[in-house]
């Protein structure tokens, strides 16, 4: 999927020689302290960030090579969950959902508004069809936009934090819902997270960055106990964060990053 990346902003080099291998029906999650490159990895697979060098395939294609409608039809079989759900606040939830189908579908509104319904009660959301995002909770929000990302049955789904500003109940329920939805299509899932409940919960393989280079890529049974002091600090410092109800995202060892 991303072969010997090189991701640069101006004359900094964020990510040095990256590879990230995603197999299908596999939950992916990427570690590391802040500023490690992982937001960086993520837009580089999306298409937002064209690399400096190497490669990003998705789903066998190389996405940085192509234009215009080749480009366009192989991200409509991707899906993403922003961090912070991005539901557009003037549109009702079902409307939401429906913006993908909308777009990038010749399907009747009929058509479209089962197939919302049927996204909405996959996430348990379908008594929040009519109502506004500022009306439901952050973990409805969440699962509203998760909703919307598998609007158009993706191959391959990327979350950003999914977990982040929810409490341990509904972070773990949403966690449950992607093994679900995981479980039910098939998909590839790739996850930045720090959230450890949630990367026992969910992960198959961790591939853990420092610098903008792998530290270590494996289950996370190893990679939790692998001996390198910065990956034992960082399973450490986030665990007693999460024992205090400490901060989200990875305020736990800095702020800011990429």
């Amino acid at each position: 999927m991303v072969h010997d990346l090189v991701a640069r902003y101006g004359a900094r080099t964020i990510l040095n020689g990256v590879n990230l291998r995603v197999e299908p029906g596999e939950i992916r999650v990427i570690l590391g302290g802040s500023g490690c490159g992982k937001s960086t990895l993520l837009k580089h697979c999306i298409g937002l960030i064209p690399p400096a060098e190497g490669r990003v395939e998705l789903l066998g294609q190389p996405l940085h090579a192509l234009e215009g409608a080749a480009r366009t039809a192989l991200l409509t079989r991707i899906g993403m969950l922003f961090q912070n759900g991005a539901l557009l606040g003037s549109l009702t939830i079902g409307e939401n959902v429906a913006l993908p189908l909308e777009a990038h579908t010749d399907l009747s509104p009929a058509v479209i508004l089962e197939i919302v319904r049927l996204k909405l009660a996959m996430v348990e959301m379908s008594h929040a069809e009519h109502l506004l995002p500022s009306e439901i909770s952050g973990g409805m929000r969440k699962r509203a936009a998760l909703a919307r990302a598998m609007a158009l049955d993706p191959d391959l789904l990327f979350c950003d934090e999914p977990s982040a500003g929810l409490d341990p109940l509904t972070s773990r329920e949403l966690d449950e819902t992607l093994l679900r939805l995981r479980d039910r299509f098939g998909m590839a899932v790739v996850v930045v997270t720090h959230e450890l409940a949630s990367i026992e919960t969910i992960a198959d393989r961790v591939i853990f960055l420092s610098a903008g280079r792998p530290l270590a890529d494996d289950t996370y049974q190893r990679v939790r106990q692998h001996d390198h002091p910065e990956i034992s600090s960082f399973f450490a410092r986030v665990a007693a964060g999460e024992m205090r109800g400490g901060p989200s995202a990875l305020e736990v060892l800095t702020k800011g990053g990429h």
